[in-house]
């Protein structure tokens, strides 16, 4: 089927996007910040636009206070319990809880459950792999690096307000 006139073809403008289907199994494993976490797609397979993966969160772990300044970022909470604050307001969710923070906006969650809890995680533009591959890149070649880890941030607008987990 052709576009109406006067409009143009959305196929035409990213001819390398392709339908897909992401099985956990099939998923790239990674582990930045020692979470265990499978990309399902990856911003490239999306033009830049999305990317998702589902980490597996242990208790009583989770990012500190941060923010993305360049993202909005959302979380489906697939099983397990979380404390959550997003600017400040503080929550307890659970399985099939969808949370939306906006770019610029100071978040954090952790693990309160006795058992190792999942969430799925997006974001738009599709830039949160490309940030968790860095950090799994750098603790692979030496371990956390304070310095690298600050110029990661800055590169993925990425702002911590507390120490990183």
């Amino acid at each position: 089927m052709s576009s109406p006139p006067g409009r143009a073809d959305p196929a035409a403008a990213t001819p390398s996007l392709a339908p897909r289907i992401a099985r956990p199994e099939q998923a790239e494993t990674i582990r930045p910040f020692g979470i265990d976490m499978r990309v399902l797609l990856d911003s490239e397979a999306t033009g830049g636009a999305f990317s998702a993966l589902v980490a597996e969160i242990k208790p009583g772990e989770g990012p500190p206070p941060h923010r993305h300044h360049d993202r909005e970022e959302y979380f489906y909470i697939v099983d397990g319990s979380f404390r959550l604050s997003v600017s400040g307001r503080e929550e307890t969710v659970g399985p099939g809880t969808l949370v939306f923070v906006p770019r610029g906006t100071v978040h954090a969650f952790t693990n309160i459950g006795a058992t190792p809890a999942r969430v799925l995680e997006w974001t738009i533009p599709g830039s949160n792999e490309p940030y968790f591959r860095a950090v799994h890149r750098m603790q692979e070649a030496g371990g956390f690096d304070p310095e690298r880890f600050a110029d990661i941030n800055r590169e993925f607008a990425t702002e911590f307000i507390g120490p990183p987990g």
